[in-house]
This record gives structure tokens, C-alpha cells and sequence, in this order.
């Protein structure tokens, strides 16, 4: 009678597991997805885009787009791209850069009412830098859990 109770108790737990998988699942692709789409409205929209404009195209970004997951654990909802540059561009520009998609992510998350738990800025860019001087690369956070709060802390951090 006990090994019973014990299995009905092992097959709970083991259905709770895998729903909690599942839900953690869904939520990323969905995530993932407003990331994709916010990249693509509002990075055509920068003032003096240096970006290829073939890169651009949303097909372009969803395939270019991946997850900083493998790396930093599994709730963190960030999202790295690459995009190749007409020209070069200096740490200054960069930063210019950062912060006027900043601007437009903010300002997206407020049309489409993307809220978070627990921050003001559901979208913002958490890292941006120039790689072998031809290729923009930044990474996109989806802030609606603590562990992606935790890991933009952590970059501000160490940006500073």
C-alpha cells in the first residue's frame, strides 16, 4: 500500500516538473518573439543607422537572433544580434546608439502595453558593442523576471 501512495506521489511531482518546463518553455518563445519583432520596428527607426539595411528585414533578425541562455541559466530572457556596419563605428557612437534604441524599445513596450513585474523598462538593451570593427552586436532584454533583472544588474556592473 505504501509503494503505491509513494508512486501516485513520484507521478505528481514528475507532472508538475514537466508543466513548470513546458509554461518556462512557451514563455521564452514568447519572449523571444517580442524581442525579435521589437528589433525589428525599432532599429530601422535610429536617426543615423549604420546597419546594412538587407540585415534589417525581420526574416533577416529572427534568424540572426539567438538566446544568451546557454551561457547565463535558464530564466534569462536575453537575446543576442549581430548586424554587419556600413562603416566603422567608435565607442561614442556606439553608445549614442545604445541609447536611442533604448528610447525606441521603451517607447514600444509602452504602445503594445508589454509590462513588467519588475522593472519600469520591460525592453531595454542590456549590451552593445562593435566586433572586428564590422559587425554591431547587441543583446535585447526581456525583463519580466528576476533572473533577467539580476543578469542587467550584473552587466551594468560590469560596464561601469
Amino acid at each position: 500500500m505504501i509503494w503505491i501512495g509513494l508512486l501516485i506521489i513520484l507521478c505528481l511531482l514528475f507532472f508538475l516538473v514537466l508543466s513548470i518546463h513546458v509554461y518556462r518553455l512557451n514563455q521564452f518563445k514568447k519572449n523571444k518573439a517580442i524581442s525579435n519583432l521589437a528589433v525589428a520596428d525599432c532599429l530601422p527607426q535610429i536617426s543615423s543607422n549604420p546597419i546594412v539595411k538587407r540585415d534589417l528585414w525581420l526574416k533577416k533578425i529572427i534568424q540572426n537572433s539567438h538566446s544568451v541562455v546557454s551561457f547565463w541559466g535558464n530564466n534569462v530572457d536575453v537575446f543576442a544580434y549581430r548586424f554587419k556596419l556600413r562603416q566603422p563605428l567608435d565607442d561614442k557612437q556606439v553608445k549614442q546608439l545604445q541609447q536611442e534604441l533604448d528610447q525606441l524599445l521603451q517607447t514600444y513596450a509602452k504602445q503594445r502595453h508589454i509590462i513588467s513585474p519588475v522593472t519600469d523598462t520591460p525592453l531595454l538593451v542590456s549590451d552593445c558593442w562593435v566586433e572586428d570593427r564590422q559587425y554591431l552586436q547587441l543583446e535585447v532584454a526581456v525583463v519580466v523576471n528576476q533572473a533577467t533583472y539580476a543578469y542587467v544588474r550584473d552587466i551594468d556592473r560590469a560596464d561601469q
